[in-house]
C-alpha cells in the first residue's frame, strides 16, 4: 500500500493511499469517496477496498481536506475549523488535485491503467462523484453506494436560521462532538445550482453509473436512487433487500469478515467494473 499527501482546498492537506492487487499486471484504478461526517477508514471501507483489489483492481481511498481529520489523527474529528469551513466546491477541486497527481505521478501512471479509472462513493460523496463524472471524462465508470440525488437538505426555515446564526451544529452521535456548518456551504450551494443540483447534473453523465441503493436505508430513501435514475442516461439500479445506510457496517468495525451486504455490493461493483454487466 501506498500512503500520500497532497495539497487541497485553502491549503488543506488531501490523505490517500493506493492499494494494489497482488497481481504485477497494470490494473485499473478505482477511487472511493467517502460520506458526510465520514472518512476513508471508517468501519468497513479499508476491509472493502481490500476486497477489490483482490478482484484484480487498485483501489484509491481518500479523505476530503477538509472531512476534519488530518493525516495525523486520520480517525478523530481534530480539525472542526476544517470541517465548518467545507464546501462542494472545495470537494470537487480535492477529487480534481487527486485525479492530476494520479495522471501526473509517474510511479502511480506506470502502475494502473489510467484509461480504465473508476469512481465510487458513498452516501453524500456520491454527489461528488456525479458531479466529476459530468465534468471530467478521464473517469470511465461510476458507482454510488447509497447516493444522494440532492446536496439541499434543509428546509426553509431551517436555511433562514442558518443564514442568520451563521454556523449550526450537528451532534456527531458516535463521537459526541457538536460539529460546527457554516453557512458558506450552503452559499457554495446556491450560488451553483447549475454545478451542484444533481437533477441537471444527471443528463450530463455519459459514462455507465451503477446506483446501488440499501431497500430499508434510514437516512437516504430509496426514492432517492428512482429518482437518480430519471436522469442518469446510462444508468443501473441494484437494490440491497433489507440493509441499512452503512450496508451492514459501524465505526470501529472489528469482524474478520465484510458485512454480507457489503459484500453484496463489491460483488456488484466488481462485475460492472470488471465488464461482465
Amino acid at each position: 500500500m501506498g500512503k500520500f499527501v497532497i495539497p487541497g482546498s485553502s491549503d488543506k492537506p488531501i490523505l490517500f493511499d493506493i492499494q494494489y492487487p497482488e497481481s504485477q499486471d497494470i490494473s485499473p484504478l478505482i477511487i472511493f469517496l467517502h460520506g458526510f461526517k465520514g472518512f476513508k477508514d471508517w468501519g468497513q471501507w479499508p476491509m472493502m477496498a481490500t476486497e477489490l483489489t483482490q478482484r484484480g483492481f487498485a483501489v484509491l481511498s481518500m479523505n476530503f481536506s477538509h472531512n476534519g481529520t488530518t493525516p495525523e489523527h486520520p480517525f478523530d474529528f481534530v480539525d472542526l475549523d476544517a470541517f465548518g469551513d467545507n464546501t462542494f466546491t472545495q470537494e470537487s477541486a480535492d477529487v480534481q488535485s487527486v485525479l492530476n497527481y494520479v495522471f501526473t505521478n509517474e510511479t502511480i501512471s506506470s502502475t494502473v491503467n489510467i484509461d480504465e479509472l473508476y469512481m465510487f462513493a458513498h452516501s453524500r460523496g456520491g454527489a461528488i462523484t456525479m458531479i466529476t463524472a459530468a465534468e471530467d471524462d478521464r473517469v470511465k465508470k461510476i458507482a454510488t453506494l447509497s447516493g444522494v440525488s440532492t446536496l439541499q437538505r434543509y428546509t426553509e426555515q431551517e436555511l433562514a436560521y442558518w443564514k442568520k446564526e451563521g454556523v449550526v451544529y450537528m451532534m456527531n452521535g458516535r463521537t459526541n462532538q457538536n460539529m460546527p456548518l457554516r453557512y458558506t456551504l450552503a452559499e457554495d450551494y446556491l450560488n451553483n445550482l447549475s454545478r451542484f443540483e444533481l437533477s441537471q447534473v444527471g443528463p450530463k453523465i455519459q459514462q455507465p453509473y451503477l446506483v446501488i441503493h440499501t431497500q430499508n436505508d434510514e437516512t437516504v430513501p430509496l426514492a432517492e436512487a428512482h429518482k437518480i435514475m430519471s436522469w442518469v442516461p446510462n444508468a443501473d439500479l441494484a437494490v440491497i433487500p433489507n440493509s441499512n445506510h452503512s450496508f451492514g457496517g459501524k465505526h470501529p468495525y472489528t469482524e474478520k469478515e465484510l458485512p454480507v451486504d457489503t459484500m453484496k455490493a463489491v460483488d456488484l461493483m466488481s462485475d460492472f467494473f470488471s465488464g461482465n454487466k
